[in-house]
């Protein structure tokens, strides 16, 4: 039904408004309003089927609907939270993903060290001998097994994660949790890291895919101090930008 059309009932004329009050893109507003107009059509022929007149029917359709105010401010919050519903859960995945990652990369460095040169031990009768660790004894194939798998696991999640925040950016959405993202790694990884060194110093060991506590909580812990630096840079480009904007402003008058 044209717009025209719709002037003419006060369907039409609410649809209108409800057009001109969503701040969607063109296409999703169009979807909106057109899924608004099945119902409010719907309800209005079950009035007309009652014994109502054309207009008793719509208006009654409309007063059920609920003013549009309303409707555009149910629809933003709504929508709102789905997007941050969105935004942390890409946030959660590219963690996770970097997390698998550097767990199976860690874990693999570590046993490929331990491999090449296995720690000194000292024999019942005391001569020293060099011998495979000890951790890879009767289950080292099935901890490379793990290492590879995390990190392969890992590094596909990330990718995915990747080409999903491409699509997001292209479509003009801004950067992850409002630029945010990088403090919020580096807090993650940090944790991560002084947990594993709580427990290294415990003498606790983490079976599974990160079975070194120190090496890994060393990992970890670059991640941190890289996440906080990259921060720390963005922050102070953006305030140099500030100040030069400032200053062209002060130039200008």
């Amino acid at each position: 039904m044209s717009r025209a059309s719709h002037e003419r009932d006060p369907i039409g004329e609410y649809l209108n408004q409800l057009r001109a009050g969503l701040r969607t893109g063109l296409q999703e507003a169009e979807l909106i309003v057109a899924e608004a107009e099945d119902h409010l059509r719907e309800t209005a022929a079950a009035g007309l089927a009652t014994g109502m007149t054309e207009r008793e029917a719509q208006e009654a359709a409309i007063s059920s609907f609920g003013p549009v105010r309303v409707v555009v401010r149910a629809h933003h919050a709504r929508r709102g939270w789905l997007a941050a519903a969105g935004q942390g859960s890409l946030a959660a995945w590219k963690l996770a993903s970097i997390l698998l990652l550097t767990s199976g990369v860690t874990g693999l460095a570590i046993a490929a060290i331990l491999t090449i040169w296995p720690p000194a031990v000292v024999l019942p009768r005391g001569v020293p001998a060099r011998v495979p660790a000890p951790i890879f004894l009767g289950v080292s194939d099935s901890l490379w097994l793990a290492w590879a798998a995390a990190a392969a696991g890992g590094a596909i999640l990330l990718a995915g994660c990747a080409v999903t925040l491409r699509r997001r950016r292209r479509r003009g959405r801004g950067m992850l949790l409002g630029g945010l993202f990088p403090v919020v790694a580096a807090g993650f990884f940090g944790v991560i890291a002084l947990a594993l060194t709580a427990l290294k110093a415990s003498g606790v060991r983490v079976p599974g895919p990160v079975p070194v506590p120190g090496g890994a909580a060393v990992a970890f812990l670059a991640l941190a101090v890289g996440y906080a630096i990259g921060m720390a840079r963005t922050l102070r480009r953006q305030s140099r930008g500030q100040a030069g904007a400032f200053g062209r402003v002060l130039g200008n008058r």
